[in-house]
């Protein structure tokens, strides 16, 4: 903004009506009605398994870190709910946590293999049905997207026979972002005519002889498995043990780090290194990134500095079915105020400094 902008917007910030643009109430669902005889109709049949309940669920993606990779859908949802119900990777993130309201509760429910302490699915889905029983707008932040390995299946079933509410939001999933942030794409018009995407946190669990023939292989969950990943995509694929390989550690994250190497190397590459969370890609593709340099020209920083709350997302802020009553309204009106006072608070900024900048200007001026 420049200072000549500043200076014209007025301080004052203007509280939006109680009720976005083109905000109704509707219900989720026709209530079922009984015919005479005690049936009911084919029309009400269809209806009787709807959701009745008030609250809604958002299954939502929270990309494979921090707010950059966020969807502008997913944004909008997480500053109007009232719980988020959150996982580890890609969601645990505080730029993420500090876009929901301040009274939003938040509940991490993040697995980690062999900790009795983690919080089991069937407890999950149980949190989630009991959240949506009380009326709550709940945002469950799923890392990566809800379409990938997030046994987002689990929680659709036990929200679908409790006659609970609930949307899947997609996201991006770290199985697409990883080669990117290695500098590569996954398919190539020469080397990359298919992939296939695995979690490899069984590997005896894997056909690998599937993947003769595949041109690119991304196996998530492979920190732990890595050599016996490289061996049986030599022995049982047919893999040749010079194909090239990158494992992604912590993509888009703050400890993203990238190995390169083949089949034959990579694990002596990565000896010693702690690897998950990565993503392992195998393929001849994987050879497109060895020039990357994602900082040649400098490094730049483009929005690290902003604080929660002041993105303007702008567009359509009628997110949630009018059967959510007044808790959506507030919570966005409350945000929305958030925002303007954060704004005005900048405007006020800029205003000093332009005070300042004139009176070094004058100074020099005297000086000649």
């Amino acid at each position: 903004m420049s200072c000549a902008l500043a200076a014209s917007v007025p301080h004052r910030a203007v509280v939006p009506p109680r009720h976005p643009p083109g905000y109704t109430r509707r219900r989720l669902a026709k209530p079922a009605r009984a015919a005479a005889d005690g049936t009911t109709s084919t029309d009400d049949a269809s209806t009787s398994m709807k959701p009745s309940r008030k609250g809604k669920v958002f299954l939502i993606g929270a990309g494979p870190g921090g707010i950059d990779h966020l969807t502008v859908r997913a944004l909008r949802l997480l500053r109007a709910c009232d719980v988020v119900v959150h996982d580890d990777l890609g969601a645990s993130d505080a730029s993420l946590l500090d876009e929901a309201p301040p009274s939003a509760t938040r509940v991490h429910v993040g697995k980690r293999g062999g900790d009795d302490r983690s919080w089991t699915q069937p407890d999950i889905d149980a949190l989630l049905v009991k959240l949506c029983d009380e009326g709550k707008v709940v945002a469950r932040l799923k890392g990566g997207c809800p379409a990938v390995f997030s046994r987002a299946r689990s929680e659709m079933d036990a929200l679908t026979h409790a006659r609970c509410a609930y949307e899947l939001v997609p996201g991006v999933s770290s199985a697409l972002a990883a080669p990117l942030r290695a500098g590569f794409p996954l398919t190539d018009v020469n080397d990359g005519k298919h992939f296939c995407v695995t979690s490899a946190h069984d590997p005896n669990k894997i056909d690998f002889a599937a993947f003769r023939g595949i041109d690119t292989c991304v196996f998530l969950m492979a920190g732990k498995s890595l050599d016996a990943v490289c061996t049986r995509l030599v022995s049982d694929a047919g893999k040749r043990g010079d194909t090239p390989v990158a494992v992604i550690r912590d993509a888009c994250g703050r400890s993203e780090t990238i190995y390169r190497g083949t089949l034959d190397t990579i694990v002596k590459e990565t000896k010693g290194e702690k690897l998950s969370p990565c993503v392992v890609v195998v393929g001849s593709v994987c050879s497109l990134g060895d020039v990357y340099d994602p900082n040649a020209e400098g490094v730049v920083s483009l929005g690290g500095d902003l604080e929660p709350g002041t993105i303007d997302v702008g567009g359509d802020n009628t997110l949630i079915d009018g059967a959510i009553d007044d808790s959506y309204a507030d919570s966005y009106i409350d945000n929305l105020t958030r925002a303007i006072e954060a704004k005005d608070a900048r405007i006020r900024t800029l205003e000093e400094e332009l005070v300042v900048s004139k009176r070094a200007a004058r100074m020099l001026r005297g000086r000649k």
